[in-house]
Order: structure tokens, then sequence, then C-alpha cells
């Protein structure tokens, strides 16, 4: 068994994966799958059950704040999640709930506290100010 993804391999991967471009569909690590996947369910309520339109509009909100670099559709990201385990649908498809058991072993505790909007955005502010110093520096020569 490989080790646990930390915090901040988390937050690394993450921000690298979807601030700076992801690519079409996902990413062929299985590690970075599983931190995008992880990613999507902090956002979501693990003790709610979701429908599919509720699903799909939260799949699209993440997209929004989260994953815009990841070209995929919804539809297609609800399927991997439930593929790999991380959202359960009951047998007549009708309700989605997070899946906390199958992946617990995958990453330290302290993951669960991290909110992936705010990786993206210091990320991108991040990014923005090493441009600035670039320019500022580009400028001075």
């Amino acid at each position: 068994m490989s080790q646990k993804i930390s915090s901040e391999e988390f937050k690394s991967r993450l921000a690298t994966m979807c601030a700076q471009g992801g690519g079409r569909g996902l990413p062929r690590n299985q590690r970075d799958q599983h931190i995008l996947f992880k990613s999507i369910t902090l956002t979501l309520d693990p003790a709610k059950p979701y429908t599919e339109t509720e699903l799909n509009l939260a799949l699209g909100q993440w997209q929004t704040e989260v994953g815009q670099m990841i070209e995929i559709d919804h539809v297609s990201l609800r399927r991997h999640l439930v593929d790999a385990g991380f959202v359960s649908r009951d047998s007549a498809g009708l309700t989605y709930h997070v899946s906390a058991d199958n992946w617990v072993d995958l990453f330290e505790p302290d993951v669960a506290t991290i909110d992936p909007a705010a990786v993206i955005i210091e990320a991108q502010l991040d990014r923005e100010r090493r441009k600035q110093e670039y320019l500022n520096q580009q400028n001075t020569d």
C-alpha cells in the first residue's frame, strides 16, 4: 500500500491540476484522480442524500470554483465518482451519497479540513504575484 496523501500533497497537486491546467478528461495518475475525487466530496454534505439533479448542480459548482481547468462534463464526472467508490448510488439510481468508508485509508485525516476552492484561489493569487514579480524584475533590468 502506498503512503497516504497528506494535506500538503493534496493542496499542491490540486493546485497544479486545477489552477495551472488539467487538460482533457481525468489525469492518468490514479493518485491524482483520487485527489480530484476527494476535492469534490469535500464540497458535498456527507449526511445528505443527493438526487441526480442536485449532484449535477454540485458538480457544476465544483467545476466553476475548483475544476475550471479540468475538461470533463458533469455526467462523466459523476460516473467516475461512482465507479471509484467516492459516491454511491442507490439500486434504483435515484439518490447519491458520499461514500467515506471506501477511501478513508487513502488520505491523512487533516485532508478532510481542506477547502478546495480556497486552495485554487490561493494558487491563482500566488501565480499572479509571481507574474507581477517577474514583470517588475524585467522592468528594472
